[in-house]
């Protein structure tokens, strides 16, 4: 895993090893990912919140590429902690050891470095139930947000924000604009 753009462009980044529980995003699927936001924003400084964040390397991306800040936030931060470390990253960045719908619920506690981001992503577990609550929480945010998945989303009062869906391999972005 490495990151692929920006000022930390070619940088190797740790793995939590052959975990089932941690998906990293794929090179290719991060090329994706951003082909597809460069369309839709400027990253140039905007706060984005990485959900389930993992070893944090969609995070990580945004921040080599000018966003401005980034909440790192899962059940366990030790591996997007080691990343960080390993790239000497400056303090663009807030890490929370959290159960993401309960952060999500406590935004205004947990917001408070920059404000509401700009860009929420989720990369959620295979095995996680919950999208619907995720898409529901979330879409009270008033936020640009992406979805990676695999397999077919569950139906939601939500699908008319749906801008676009893409699928990469056995990865899916489905963005949602709650703007």
């Amino acid at each position: 895993m490495r990151i692929i753009s920006g000022i930390y462009k070619g940088r190797n980044l740790k793995s939590p090893g052959s975990s089932l529980k941690v998906r990293p995003t794929t090179d290719r699927g991060k090329e994706t990912l951003f082909n597809v936001l460069f369309n839709y924003i400027e990253i140039e400084d905007v706060v984005v919140a990485d959900l389930f964040c993992g070893t944090g390397g969609i995070g990580i991306e945004f921040l080599s590429r000018g966003a401005g800040f980034c909440y790192f936030v899962d059940s366990d931060i030790s591996t997007v902690k080691k990343n960080i470390e390993l790239l000497s990253l400056c303090e663009r960045f807030k890490l929370h050891r959290a159960d993401v719908l309960k952060f999500l619920t406590n935004g205004e506690e947990y917001f408070n470095e920059t404000g509401l981001p700009d860009v929420v992503f989720a990369d959620p577990p295979y095995s996680y139930k919950n999208y619907e609550k995720l898409i529901d929480t979330v879409n009270k945010l008033n936020v640009l947000f992406i979805l990676e998945h695999s397999g077919t989303l569950p139906e939601t009062a939500w699908d008319s924000k749906k801008v676009l869906h893409k699928k990469t391999g056995i990865v899916e972005f489905t963005f949602f604009d709650f703007k």
